[in-house]
């Protein structure tokens, strides 16, 4: 406001003067000496303008910003594990990743025998945790983000890990201020033993989400389906002999899932790896849609070794560390 007075008032004066030069009092003046005085009465009525502006755009406040960029905050003030990986969905504003590293379960089955005790969450800038007890780890890289239940809310899906009992799926969502449980798959029942999950998807039409998973990859893999919903979720249908991951290897992404025909296919390994498979799923039941002779490299992504069809981007299931 101190400016804009400041201009204004340059301006009113400038006019007065400018005014009284022209009076018929003032025609004994040198006429030279009236055509000087506009001339200058001009330009300081422009500086005048000038100024004004140029005093606005320096007291101008800077923006406010009273905390760092949620990234930030994620690796400054939780120990991450070893890849940093953290999930975002910016249209939800919900980001999560796995923190508080232990070796307390010597699998290795990822490269490494560190995993997980915690999950830590960020939704609309506020943070949320859920530390695992004792004989539990996620034997994972990174969460992935869903809406399971249709409730324009994110959820985490994970790999959960018993020492005693192997691997299992636990989903997470917050309810009242709280991360809490939502649904899980049961542990396989043996230590040492891992799954990999295929897809998230309502691959029926029927309004529900579907989980598949592989259960143990690397020892005659069994493609598992479940409708997710709260609670234990019960396996509708299995097959045997299929695989989405290689001992000691970060890459998570050996499986992808298209629309075609009105259908959802999904394709993966099978367990000698020189087949691509696809699946349908229907009335609770799995069935083959394609089969594609293809030698799978375990190193890169399934996606990136076959032009399939009508490619559906599953960005939060498509985890791979270099």
């Amino acid at each position: 406001m101190g400016s804009y007075r400041i201009k204004t008032k340059g301006i009113a004066l400038s006019f007065v003067i400018f005014r009284g030069l022209k009076s018929p009092n003032l025609t004994y003046f040198n006429p030279n000496f009236a055509l000087e005085m506009k001339t200058i009465l001009l330009k300081i009525i422009c500086l005048s303008l000038l100024m004004g502006c140029t005093k606005e755009q320096e007291t101008a406040p800077p923006p406010i910003n009273d905390s760092p960029p949620i990234l930030i905050q994620l690796a400054e003030n939780y120990e991450q594990l070893p890849e940093k990986e953290i999930a975002k969905n910016l249209n939800y504003n919900t980001y999560a990743q796995y923190a508080m590293p232990t070796e307390e379960y010597g699998h290795g089955v990822l490269g490494d025998k560190i995993e997980a005790k915690q999950l830590v969450v960020v939704v609309d800038s506020v943070f949320y945790e859920y530390t695992l007890p004792n004989d539990y780890v996620f034997e994972d890289i990174r969460p992935r983000l869903y809406d399971v239940d249709g409730d324009s809310k994110l959820e985490f899906i994970t790999i959960r890990t018993n020492v005693f009992q192997g691997g299992g799926i636990a989903i997470y969502k917050i309810v009242a201020g709280q991360l809490i449980e939502y649904a899980y798959v049961p542990e396989i029942g043996t230590p040492n033993r891992w799954l990999n999950i295929v897809t998230i998807a309502d691959l029926d039409n029927d309004g529900i989400l579907e989980l598949v998973w592989i259960e143990t990859p690397h020892i005659g893999g069994i493609v598992k389906v479940a409708k997710i919903n709260s609670g234990a979720l019960e396996v509708l249908t299995e097959k045997a002999q299929y695989s989405n991951h290689a001992i000691g290897e970060r890459n998570l992404c050996l499986s992808v899932l298209t629309e075609q025909l009105n259908t959802k296919p999904f394709y993966v390994p099978n367990q000698s790896r020189d087949k691509i498979i696809g699946f349908t799923f229907s009335d609770n039941e799995l069935f083959t849609f394609e089969e594609i002779p293809q030698t799978v490299d375990f190193s890169k992504t399934l996606a990136s070794q076959y032009n399939f069809s009508n490619l559906i981007e599953e960005v939060d299931n498509c985890i791979i560390v270099n």
